[in-house]
């Protein structure tokens, strides 16, 4: 794993948590031991998870406070994420801590194309716009991540949900739309970060396909 993916999970684990790296004590550590597991599961090999869940489990009963990036970095055996590596990954959202995770594990994927800082900010945004508004209004859906090389090097994304749909979506996606509950402001938001934009929906749920060009 990257330091900056590392660094990205942890910052992930701990914020549902309520916790910061500078001040976390051993009484919090099994608590973030367990939290990390599922969310480091996106950036290492299948085939080296169980290793990954026996160190995490070891770290229980040896581990001293971690400091800093310690307790993210030292039990990842898995070698750095790479362009090569990078595949479609799709990530089921239904609370607060999903969302951070396909937000946080689309900004790493965006790093780990070339993607400079702004470009990845875009990306990490937008997921987490699509991802809260599943969570709101559909009761979550699923987000999936899509990294293409060629004809050009782009981050696509696609959402979707069963929920109800988006009311006045012409409206919504025009700016002139004022929603009493916010429903559908999300989407315009993303529109805007996106490079390219396509949104369908209806009674039976929303679809949404956005890419950010690197």
């Amino acid at each position: 794993m990257t330091e900056t993916a590392a660094r990205l999970v942890l910052r992930g684990t701990l914020e549902p948590l309520r916790l910061s790296a500078d001040t976390l004590g051993a009484a919090e550590l099994p608590r973030v031991i367990e939290a990390l597991e599922p969310a480091t599961r996106h950036f290492v090999d299948p085939a080296r998870r169980p290793d990954l869940a026996a160190r995490l489990r070891a770290l229980t009963a040896t581990a001293t406070v971690p400091s800093g990036l310690s307790a993210a970095r030292e039990p990842t055996p898995a070698p750095a994420m790479t362009t090569m590596d990078a595949r479609p990954t799709t990530y089921l959202v239904r609370t607060e801590a999903d969302a951070s995770h396909a937000r946080l594990a689309a900004r790493a994927l965006c790093e780990s194309m070339g993607g400079r800082g702004y470009e990845c900010q875009k990306v990490a945004t937008a997921v987490s716009e699509l991802a809260r508004n599943q969570i709101s209004y559909a009761g979550g859906g699923t987000i999936q991540l899509i990294p293409v090389q060629t004809p050009r090097k782009l981050l696509r994304v696609r959402a979707e949900d069963q929920g109800r749909g988006i009311p006045e979506l012409e409206r919504v996606l025009s700016g002139t739309y004022r929603s009493k509950t916010g429903m559908g402001l999300g989407i315009l938001g993303v529109k805007r970060l996106a490079d390219r934009f396509e949104v369908k929906t209806g009674a039976t749920g929303t679809q949404v396909e956005f890419e950010v060009w690197l």
